[in-house]
């Protein structure tokens, strides 16, 4: 062999080492903003954290700690605000925070997902839940792995410092920016990150400021009703007082708050994890620090999302009896309530997700509306005759517009309207009127060419016995009040029933 010959073989070695090395080492996201948004020096940056967490003084709240809305400016600035969320969770042990932000660097539509496997800050090392990351991917809706969009930008990292000094180890993150338009994304992130945490301990962290630019006296107005809208846990509330803000046109006001996106989604999400209340935590601006300018200033504000201290929140577990998972409950009634809201107002369907598979089979549905405790529209059809998600946007429709019994539903009426779905077995007949179950069974009566249905709950809601809710079925059908007692045909099915009352009200 030549000695160019061996040298070539060596070069050849050498680079297939170096890119057998690239592929296998795990990136990092490096800090960008360590050294300007808090101290570049690992013991410095310990004691400002340590000294901000220990003059917090956040109310004393009951339950667990299912989401958090924090500030991302720099820690002079936001810190004591940030400290007031942060200090709500010391010592507390999570599997995953997913982190989620709008991009303040790079512009791009739909949302992505950091592909680094370690993030980086002065403190250490984070590993990102790579795994969850990849399986979140989709194309379809706009959501793609990128390290790019992440790099630069300040929105995310100004949160990891604070979770490195207060959580024990062993969590993973999930870093996830929203560009300046969502797409498909949106729904589709916060439908999927419930189901895909199920079985997981989970915190969701929202970081935004608030207002931008105002004077002192201005940032406080708008920043406490955008705190109140957030503590309303109505993300059409946000939406309302941002876009009311914005048409006041007030002086310098740059934004009302730079994370919307990342905040609903957050408001959303810790619904469906079984978030019940949210409260307000701490309200600040920078032109209240030593030296700030109160002619034009940023406004910062901290809301815990907390789920109930007596119970499990209800989680996502798939259910053997073919009964609709958790999160799927709460996707329909947020579907349901898309459907309605939208209908009502603008009179055409909203644009919709592409349904789960879980929504793709025939199910005979039910959907029922209150108003004040009282039926307001009840319509739907026992039969599995189309897809279960077809079957809740024409019944969602139906029951909003054409029961014969009431009147439309009017835009004024929609706050007050509470959803109801039951998803029904298909029905068997029994051989008389005692195999009938009652609050388990909801009953066809057959007769004479006659028919009448009740759904499960009927005769519990109204404190019926068999008989006395077999003669009002009857006079239902149209028959005489003891007509059922002979020459009836039943026929019996089960409804899994869920709502708004019990699952909290899921916003579109």
């Amino acid at each position: 062999m030549s000695r160019w010959t061996g040298w070539k073989g060596v070069i050849g070695i050498m680079c297939c080492c170096a890119m057998f090395s690239e592929a296998h080492s795990e990136s990092v996201r490096k800090a960008a903003v360590a050294g300007m948004w808090y101290p570049s020096d690992r013991r410095a940056l310990e004691q400002q954290l340590d000294q901000l967490l220990k003059d917090a003084q956040p109310p004393r709240l009951e339950g667990q700690i299912l989401g958090l809305v924090c500030p991302h400016a720099g820690f002079v600035y936001s810190g004591t605000v940030a400290a007031h969320a942060y200090s709500l969770i010391r010592n507390e042990s999570y599997d995953v925070v997913i982190l989620i932000g709008n991009a303040h660097r790079s512009g791009f539509s739909g949302a992505a997902i950091d592909s680094s496997g370690i993030y980086q800050t002065p403190l250490g090392d984070v590993p990102v839940d790579t795994e969850f990351c990849r399986s979140m991917v989709s194309e379809d809706h706009d959501v793609r792995l990128s390290s790019k969009p992440h790099e630069s930008d300040h929105t995310l990292e100004a949160q990891v410092p604070f979770l490195q000094r207060v959580l024990k180890p062993g969590y993973t993150i999930v870093p996830i920016l929203f560009g300046h338009t969502p797409g498909k994304a949106f729904d589709y992130l916060v439908r999927m990150i419930p189901e895909k945490t199920e079985g997981k301990r989970v915190l969701l962290i929202a970081s935004t400021d608030l207002t931008h630019f105002p004077s002192c006296e201005d940032s406080k107005r708008i920043d406490a009703r955008t705190l109140a809208a957030i503590e309303s846990m109505d993300p059409n509330e946000l939406d309302r007082v941002e876009a009311e803000e914005t048409a006041r046109h007030t002086r310098n006001l740059d934004c009302v708050l730079c994370g919307n996106l990342a905040t609903k989604a957050v408001m959303i999400m810790s619904r469906q994890l079984g978030a019940s209340t949210a409260r307000i935590l701490k309200q600040a601006n920078s032109g209240e620090v030593p030296r700030g300018d109160r002619s034009r200033v940023v406004g910062y504000g901290a809301v815990a999302l907390i789920g109930r201290a007596d119970e499990t929140p209800p989680r996502d577990t798939v259910e053997s009896d073919g009964r609709l998972s958790g999160a799927d409950q709460r996707f329909a009634l947020r579907i349901v309530r898309q459907v309605i809201d939208h209908y009502i107002r603008q009179g055409r369907m909203p644009e919709l997700p592409d349904p789960p598979a879980s929504f793709r089979d025939n199910r005979g549905v039910f959907v029922t509306l209150h108003q004040h405790g009282d039926l307001r529209g009840c319509i739907g059809y026992i039969e599995p005759r189309e897809s279960l998600w077809d079957a809740l946007i024409e019944n969602a429709v139906n029951s909003s517009t054409r029961d014969p019994r009431f009147s439309r539903v009017t835009p004024a009426e929609l706050d007050a309207i509470s959803i109801e779905v039951s998803v029904l077995t298909p029905p068997v007949p029994v051989g008389a009127y005692t195999d009938i179950i009652i609050g388990k069974h909801g009953v066809i009566l057959s007769k004479s060419g006659r028919s009448a249905v009740f759904l499960p709950q009927v005769a519990p809601e109204q404190g019926w016995g068999i008989e006395e809710m077999l003669d009002h079925l009857a006079m239902k059908a149209g028959l005489s009040r003891n007509a059922w007692r002979s020459g009836t045909e039943f026929k019996v099915f089960e409804a899994d029933v869920f709502s708004e009352d019990e699952l909290g009200r899921q916003y579109p």
